[in-house]
């Protein structure tokens, strides 16, 4: 009796072993973000990360805001070691650098702006159009309007 006991346990302390060695960890995964058709050298492009429509349509916690420096027409940055999931980017260029994508008088942006999945064609388009689904490593092609 003592023998079946052991070899229950012996058993079933191998199959744990084995299924954590087999378990693969959830995996970070690199996106890249190549803009394009940015109006000029200049400024800044100025970028906000988020992964829940809630904050992305507030405008509030993101995963990752910062800005990067406009040389040319063309921009291209990778964010390193998100976990898997949904993620929407909402850019503009501050050509004038002065901290604010500035608009007309009727409201309209005067400084070139842009969505993950290129979105939106009048105004900030929802979370669920501008998402992309991250599991591996992904590049993804914003155009500045």
């Amino acid at each position: 009796m003592r023998a079946l006991i052991f070899g229950f346990a012996g058993l079933l302390s191998l199959a744990l072993l084995l299924a954590l060695l087999l378990a693969r960890p959830a995996r970070a995964a690199d996106l890249t973000v190549a803009i394009t058709h940015i109006s000029g050298p200049g400024g800044e492009v100025r970028w906000i990360l988020f992964d829940s429509a809630e904050d992305y349509k507030a405008n509030a916690n993101p995963v990752l805001s910062a800005s990067s420096r406009v040389g040319g027409d063309r921009l291209r940055f990778t964010v390193h070691d998100l976990p898997a999931g949904r993620y929407a980017i909402k850019l503009y260029h501050d050509a004038n650098a002065n901290g604010k994508l500035d608009r007309n008088r009727l409201g309209i942006p005067t400084e070139g702006y842009g969505f993950s999945n290129n979105a939106g064609r009048f105004g900030p388009p929802p979370f669920e159009k501008a998402a992309v689904a991250l599991e591996d490593d992904l590049e993804i092609v914003i155009r500045v309007r």
